[in-house]
This record gives structure tokens, sequence and C-alpha cells, in this order.
């Protein structure tokens, strides 16, 4: 049923997200499977998020997230903050909800949807611009948030825990938890990877990767913490290693099933009747927290970024996040969530009595609801994000006096460039590491050029790791590990592998993502070589007849000399 959705969706150009959330829907209907059923499918659902949050975790390595102390820790702490600040007052003051309500409601609200936003920005390739990264690190703090907000319901329902004791317990174990996954966890991958590659099967070396993935996410959890917090820190300990493209290579597929599911299990969380019910007042506060979410982002961004990548990463975030499943449920479950008025506007109009008979699982169903509501409306803001930040930006202009960056589009257009010089561009790519492919690197090192090789045999990879060369472990068959590698702004590729088959393979997967790229091989094979003129080969050297030049040009000086001797 998804697969059908998902191309009938395609073929109308809507997100295939939609087309898993309604599935879910059709699936509780139509076959009577209800989530709460199935606690398997939900533990399932949950590894789809694990995954993609060990996938950002390789393209971010330590260094680089020290680096991003402003995106996670300045911009991160102000999308928070800012964000529960205001709900909760809207909550609390002017609608008239109680304490724990409003301070539940807020903090859920303030989070965004890491499954959608990282998917969008990993397939357009923006994980490392200046709007993505921004984008990511508010992200990255916002997952952190998450272990407060859910000690925080602990409080909330146990009136007799201490909040120190909770605090100190929580910061025990995330240092604990950084000394058991980091320290260590270096050398163990390493090592791990390293014997699975050796073995040069491909389902052993999943099998490794998906058991790294899975025990850190485990030993996360064992702490007190989510499991995409260990996952990503996993990530992040093998993006410092060679295998970091292969690793990706072979979960990218993995991730996109399991955050299917993931989807699918939202839409089973559907009353649709309820739904029905409910539908305009649902669709009406969606809009008007959005609304306010991305105008709260957009201001304090505003002063940092500029008014176009501020805008583009506020209108990002504008959704609930995930995580806010997870936080309904259990304050759900333990009772906090009611509707008792303190006071408020809705008091004042409506009176009191008719929220009284409202019971918490509806409640939570009507949040449920705005969440997905809001996680449906983002991807099409995300597939129009320039047309929809022009459309914003028109009105924007009073709040433009409080802008203190450089104009903004010139500041976006230098920050862009600046990121296309710090990633790979212009750059020779070099498939295979044998003795051909060692021969030409060593010959590249003495020459004004940017380079990378890559090939599958990790004993040759290591090898040039120690000889200083730029190599990294990977299959140059897959099309993730060419994409990774920058195949479409490289300045040529050179295929320094033997295999005819290996090399038709390569070069068919580099001209279906870069048509114009160019490729030089070489091949003992004429006929090969007539097959791949007809390819528009940028450069095909002929082995046996370059070798046959130079061995003639040899004998012939060698004769000269002899003739004048």
């Amino acid at each position: 049923m998804a697969v059908i959705s998902g191309i009938i969706l395609s073929r109308l150009k809507i997100p295939t997200i939609i087309g898993y959330i309604i599935t879910g829907v059709l699936s509780a209907y139509i076959f009577g499977f209800a989530l709460e059923d199935s606690e398997s499918l939900n533990s399932i659902a949950e590894l789809g998020i694990v995954f993609l949050m060990f996938m950002i975790g390789l393209d971010f390595s330590f260094k680089s997230i020290t680096a991003m102390k402003q995106e996670v820790l300045v911009f991160g702490g102000m999308q928070i903050g800012i964000s529960i600040a205001f709900f909760f007052v809207v909550c609390f003051y002017f609608l008239g909800f109680n304490f724990a309500t409003s301070i539940i409601i807020a903090s859920a609200v303030s989070l965004s949807s890491t499954a959608i936003v990282l998917k969008f920005l990993n397939e357009s390739n923006q994980t490392k611009t200046p709007y993505g990264t921004a984008s990511i690190g508010i992200l990255i703090f916002q997952d952190i948030a998450v272990i407060p907000i859910l000690l925080m319901i602990k409080l909330l329902s146990d009136k007799d825990s201490h909040l120190w004791a909770l605090i100190l317990t929580t910061f025990l174990s995330a240092i604990i938890l950084l000394i058991v996954l980091v320290l260590p966890g270096r050398i163990v991958a390493k090592v791990f990877l390293r014997f699975s590659a050796n073995m040069k099967t491909d389902e052993i070396f999943v099998g490794a990767v998906f058991l790294i993935v899975l025990g850190a996410a485990y030993i996360s959890k064992s702490f007190g913490f989510s499991l995409t917090l260990g996952a990503f820190l996993a990530g992040m300990i093998i993006s410092n290693t060679p295998y970091k493209y292969q690793v990706s290579s072979v979960l990218v597929h993995f991730r996109d099933i399991l955050l299917g599911i993931f989807f699918i299990t939202v839409g089973m969380q559907v009353d649709v009747i309820f739904l029905l019910e409910h539908f305009v007042i649902i669709v009406i506060l969606v809009a008007l927290m959005m609304g306010a979410k991305t105008l709260l982002m957009y201001l304090f961004l505003l002063f940092f970024k500029g008014q176009r990548i501020g805008m583009r990463i506020a209108l990002s975030l504008a959704q609930i996040g995930e995580f806010s499943f997870a936080i309904f449920l259990l304050a759900s479950q333990h009772k906090i969530l009611n509707l008792t008025l303190d006071g408020g506007i809705l008091k004042a109009i409506f009176g009191e009595a008719i929220f009284a008979n409202i019971t918490p699982e509806e409640i939570y169903q009507f949040l449920t609801l705005m969440v997905i509501f809001s996680m449906i409306a983002t991807p099409f803001i995300l597939d129009r994000l320039d047309k929809v930040t022009d459309f914003f930006l028109r009105y924007m202009h009073p709040l433009h006096i409080f802008q203190t960056t450089k104009n903004n589009d010139e500041e976006e257009t230098l920050q862009e460039s600046h990121h296309k010089e710090a990633g790979l561009e212009g750059h020779i790519i070099v498939c295979g590491y044998g003795e051909l492919g060692r021969k030409i690197l060593e010959y590249f090192k003495g020459c004004d050029v940017r380079y990378i090789a890559v090939d599958k045999d990790y004993n040759k990879v290591e090898r040039g790791i120690k000889n200083d060369d730029n190599v990294i472990y990977g299959n140059i068959t897959r099309r993730r590990i060419l994409e990774q590698l920058g195949i479409e702004q490289c300045a040529a590729v050179i295929i320094a592998i033997d295999s005819i088959e290996v090399v038709q393979h390569v070069y068919q997967e580099i001209l279906s993502i870069a048509p114009l790229c160019k490729i030089i091989l070489k091949t003992k094979n004429s006929a090969f070589e007539s097959q791949m003129k007809t390819q528009g080969i940028y450069g095909i050297v002929h082995e046996r007849r370059e070798l046959a030049k130079i061995l003639s040009d040899l004998a012939l000086q060698a004769t000269n000399e002899y003739l004048r001797d």
C-alpha cells in the first residue's frame, strides 16, 4: 500500500512522506490494525530516526561540531528558550491552561522534525551550507533538549521526586556516556570495521555497522538518554575513519525504509472521526503555531544570518517534531494533560464547564493531530522553500530596521561560495588504489591539484593512509559514494581498474549522475576501446598501444645512438 501511494503521489509531485502517513491511516481503518497493538512495529519505526541521526553524525566530526558552537549552543539555545517562553505565556496566561499542561505543550511545540528536515537537507546536498549547518545545529540542540523535557514530565508526575538529584544523576550519566562511547569507541569501531572490511563480504560489513549503531544507541538508552543521541555519537566517531563513505552508502536504503515505517506509524495514530469533527480548528491552530514559530526564529536569526538565510531556517523548522509524540504520550499516560482552566480568554468566553468533560486521551489526540498536520505541511514548504521565502520577505521589511548584518543577498552569496571552497570542487577522483592508482597519486603530489582516491580493498587503503595519500575506503560502484565524493563538481575522474565489467559499471553510474563528467580510463582491449569512444569518454589510454609506442621510441633512440657511435 505504501509503495502504491508513493508512486501515485510522486506522479502528482506530492511528497512521499504524506503517502506514508496516508498508508498508516488506511492501515488502521481498513485492516483494523492499531499502533498500540504492535510494540515491535513502534520499535522498528523508531530505528528510522536512529539511523537518520547516525548518518548525520557521519557528516559531523567532533572537530566540526566544536566549530559549530554558535549553531548548536547560541542558535539552538535561543530557539528552544524563546519558543518555550512564548508558547508557555500563550498557554498559561492567555488561554488559561494550568502550569503543567502549559509547560509540556510549550516544550513539545518548540521542537522540530529531525526526520523531515534532515532528509530534505541530505537529498538536496545542503547539510554543509550556512543554511544547512545552522538548521542542523538547532536540531542537535533540540534532540539534546528532549532529555530534560522528559525528566520534567517525571518531576511533574511524581511530586516526591527531587529536582537536584535528577539533574545531578543526568549530568553524571552524560559524563559516563561520553567516556564509555567516545574514548574507547574510536578504537573499537575502527578495529571492528577494519576486521569486517578485510573479510571482503558486504553482508559482514553491513552487519558490523548495524551492530555499532544499535550498540551505541542501546548504551545511550541504558544511561537514560535517547537512542538517537547514541547513534549520533557513533556516527561522529566513524566520521573520523576511512570507512565513512562506505558506511553511508550501505545504510542509506535501510534508513529510507525505516523512516517510511516511522511515518506509517504516525498515520496509524490518527482518529479520523475525531479529525473530521475538529478539522477546522486544528488547521487554524497549526497555521497560527507555525506562523508564530517562524516569526520568533526569524527575529533572532535576522541578527546573525541575515534576511534570506534566517527566513529559510525559520520556515524549515516551523513544524512540530516527532519527539513531541513521545512527550505528549508520556504526559498523557501520567495523567498530566488536562484542560483545567486557571483563567485566561477561554474561561472568560466559554466558561470552565465546556472543557470539564474533555479526557486526557482526547487532548492527546488533538495535540497529535497538530503535530501530524504540521509535518504534512512541511514537505510542501521545503519543496518550494525559495518561493515561500521570497513571499514572506516581502512583508517583513518593517522588521529589517533591526538587522545588523550586511546586505542579505550579498551575505548569502559569500557564505555559499565559502561553502564551495570548503567542500570538494574542481578535484580529481581516482577510482582504484592499486599499483597504478598509487603512481597516479604520487605524481599528483608534485602538482597543484586536489585529488582523492577510493578503493574497496582496505589493506590498500591502509597502506595509502600510512603513505599520507588522500584515499578512502568504499565501493566506487555505489551511487552514494560517487555523490559524496562530489562527482558533479569534480574536474575529472580517472578509472584505474583492470576489470572491464567494473569499469563499465563505474562509468555508467558516473554518467547517470553527471553526464558531462570527464572520464579517463585505460584498457588493453581494442573492442572495449571502440565501445568507450562511442560513449563520449573524455580520454582512453590503450595500454598495449601506448606501451608499444614507448618501447619503440626507446629502441629507435638506442638505434640512433648506435649509428652515431
